[in-house]
């Protein structure tokens, strides 16, 4: 029977039949819970999405209502200060024609010297001109105004008749400066008749280029005032708009807060059921988020532990080889449960073995939100479980590696990847005069002595190999952390003067030995692990007839002829 064939393996362990019954009862309902606990947390999750959208769009609904009315009062305000300065102009300009014709009436007396006629000349002059340059800048502002809403059509007439007068203002304005320098140069001339003059045609004249300027000034506060009309009037539909857009948004926000508040009744239900399922099955388990932190953590670990997990607290905080084991968790969990096996640590000090189902609870595509931890114990299984391994690896007398041990560790090496691969050198140890020892002073000294010889042995290959037991006084090295022949030499030295001493054994007796060590280097002296061996074998026993005490390399030419001999 091999040696394993106790190994109490999980798919070969079994409960009690009443117990197995009822704890497949309780996961079934865990499972029902826990999905129907997943699908509600999704749907409230929907809905918190939905309301704090449908806020967030009340709140900017009501942030733009208020940009709206600020914006839109702000170009009435701008717009109506336009207008007011270009009605500040027309009167100006109106102001300046004025004083344009007192100059002109003047300086057509007869009362007044030359030098006065040429300074009220020149003072007509500059009057019609301030007025056709202040006429001009307003003409420039209303070029420049454009409706900042389509549809104004009434104000864009307005303003296109505004136009249309100034530029007869100029027409006008033309006429009256070439008639008021004409009456100017005939009044210095010798020849001036007094009766030529009409103040009648001068006066109906400047009436008709005020009237423009009247006209434009009238049209100047008919614009304003359909302006801040229509203005209001799309406002008011906007308004409108909007709060029956508020309105809906109202309605929906009172619909999802009302499904918000049912489902977060269901889902509390749906938690102290799926509590109290947790809390009285006696398997242990463990709620956590991805990050590993504990969200819940089950009674029963009491009953084994000493202890209930902490909320909040790390799961990494109660497992041996945290990172590992953590890391080893998450990476075998991801689109279905798996099967793994962990060490959390008692009240009193000790290291708690436990099989555990770890199940994801999807949040995302990306990676699952929480994982469900489902565990019961198995220390006396891992227990049993070492002690055959040691059986199965481990030479029972001198507890150092045995055969089958030397032939998985070798297999490790030679099945390394290329890159890592390191030249390995097999080094197989005979004790000399063994026998004599056996023969003289009994077999438990014998055992005494491998027990010596095998506890210095591994202390002497540490770092640069191991040792094992392959069966009666023979031993096995290998080594396979040198970079040079020097450094084999200098370790073949080393496991030679550990042998050629004096042993101390069976109460103060005294045996000296020595030892026969054959080398075999991989890949040159075989690709397999018997080919070493074999290689290895006749080089030792070529160490052995040159009577012990000494290590040979195998060499094909020399060693062929040397062939296992009794000792």
């Amino acid at each position: 029977m091999p040696a394993n064939s106790h190994l109490p393996h999980k798919d070969k362990f079994r409960m009690h039949p009443r117990y197995t019954n009822e704890i497949r009862k309780v996961l079934c309902g865990e499972r029902m819970t826990v999905a129907v606990f997943s699908e509600i947390t999704s749907t409230r999750r929907l809905i918190l999405l939905f309301t704090s959208i449908s806020v967030l769009l009340v709140g900017v609904s009501v942030a733009s209502l208020l940009y709206l009315n600020y914006t839109m009062n702000k170009l009435s305000d701008s717009l109506y200060s336009d207008v007011y300065q270009n009605s500040e102009l027309v009167l100006n300009a109106d102001r300046d024609l004025h004083q344009s014709a007192i100059a002109l009436q003047t300086s057509l007396s007869g009362s007044i010297t030359d030098a006065q006629r040429s300074a009220l000349s020149q003072e007509f002059e500059d009057n019609n001109a301030q007025a056709q340059q202040r006429v001009s800048t307003a003409r420039y502002n209303l070029d420049s105004v454009e409706s900042p809403y389509n549809g104004m059509k009434q104000s864009e007439l307005l303003l296109a008749e505004l136009r249309s007068e100034l530029e007869q203002f100029e027409t006008s304005l033309d006429l009256w400066k070439d008639s008021g320098r004409e009456l100017i140069s005939q009044r210095v001339q010798s020849d001036w008749n007094p009766a030529a003059y009409s103040p009648l045609a001068v006066h109906t004249q400047l009436t008709q280029v005020r009237g423009t300027l009247d006209t434009a000034e009238g049209l100047i506060d008919s614009y304003a005032r359909q302006v801040i009309l229509e203005f209001k009037n799309l406002k008011s539909s906007l308004f409108a708009v909007y709060s029956v857009f508020l309105f809906l948004l109202v309605l929906v926000i009172i619909y999802l807060c009302r499904r918000l508040i049912s489902l977060q009744n269901e889902m509390l239900e749906e938690k102290s059921l799926y509590q109290l399922i947790g809390e009285t099955m006696s398997d242990f388990i463990i709620l956590t988020d991805h990050n590993g932190l504990i969200l819940y953590a089950s009674p029963s670990h009491s009953s084994v532990l000493g202890y209930v997990p902490s909320k909040g607290a790390p799961l990494s905080n109660y497992i041996r080889e945290a990172e590992i084991s953590w890391a080893k968790l998450k990476s075998v969990v991801q689109a279905s449960p798996r099967i793994s096996e962990l060490r959390m640590r008692s009240a009193e000090g000790h290291w708690v073995w436990l099989e555990t189902k770890v199940t994801p609870i999807p949040g995302s595509r990306a990676f699952p939100a929480q994982f469900m931890l489902v565990s019961r114990e198995i220390t006396q299984r891992k227990q049993y479980e070492e002690r055959l391994h040691k059986l199965a690896f481990y030479d029972h007398l001198t507890a150092i590696p045995n055969r089958a041990h030397f032939k998985m560790y070798m297999e490790n090496l030679i099945n390394q990847p290329e890159e890592r691969r390191q030249e390995i050198a097999v080094a197989l140890l005979d004790c000399d005069r063994f026998k004599q020892l056996n023969d003289t002073l009994g077999h438990l000294a014998g055992d005494e002595f491998l027990q010596l010889l095998s506890r210095e042995l591994q202390q002497t290959v540490k770092g640069s190999g191991q040792a094992f037991r392959i069966g009666g006084d023979e031993f096995a090295v290998v080594l396979h952390r040198f970079t040079s022949p020097e450094m084999l030499d200098e370790m073949l030295a080393r496991l030679l003067q550990l042998f050629n001493k004096s042993w101390s054994v069976n109460k103060g007796s005294s045996f000296h030995t020595s030892a026969s060590i054959g080398v075999a280097l991989y890949p040159q002296h075989g690709s397999s692990i018997n080919d070493l061996l074999r290689a290895a074998d006749l080089a030792m026993y070529r160490s052995k007839n040159h009577g012990g005490n000494e290590a040979n390399l195998y060499s094909e030419n020399v060693d062929e002829k040397y062939t296992r001999q009794p000792k």
